[in-house]
Formats: C-alpha cells, sequence, structure tokens
C-alpha cells in the first residue's frame, strides 16, 4: 500500500531531498501500523512525538490503509 509522509522541523533529515511542506509517497506492506512506518523511515519513535493520520492524531500501533496522509512533528519546545 502506499502512504504520503510529511515530516516536520528536525525529522526532516530523515527525508533528504525533500521541500519544505513536501510530502512523499512510500509503499508498505498490507496492514501497517504507524510504528512500521516509522521503523522504515529509520526515525526513532521517541522523536515522533506528533503523529497525524488525515490530519487526526493517531496512535502509533493504529493500522495505516491505503492513501492516508501521515505528518510526523517531533518534541516542539518553547516558551
Amino acid at each position: 500500500m502506499r502512504v504520503e509522509v510529511k515530516v516536520f522541523a528536525s525529522l526532516r533529515r530523515y527525508l533528504p531531498g525533500i521541500s519544505l511542506g513536501e510530502g512523499k509517497e512510500v509503499e508498505l506492506p498490507a496492514s501497517s501500523s504507524g510504528r512500521d512506518l516509522l521503523a522504515l523511515l529509520g526515525i526513532p519513535e521517541g522523536e515522533a512525538a506528533i503523529f497525524l493520520v488525515n490530519g487526526r492524531r493517531a496512535d502509533l500501533a493504529v493500522p495505516l490503509r491505503e492513501g492516508d496522509r501521515v505528518s510526523i512533528f517531533p518534541p516542539l519546545g518553547g516558551g
């Protein structure tokens, strides 16, 4: 199955060559989860603080589906 992935801030280093705001289509085996996607991209789970599927917050264990749009954000700092 194919999903579109967007990574933000410091996580952009895991998708080199992608412009700011650009997504990348990724091929995954059927019934893969968000955790599987992170492993494929080489992103440690601790670096993925916010995981969105189709604009909604999701648990990493949730199975992904064909055509899902995934956004991954690192922990955010500030004050």
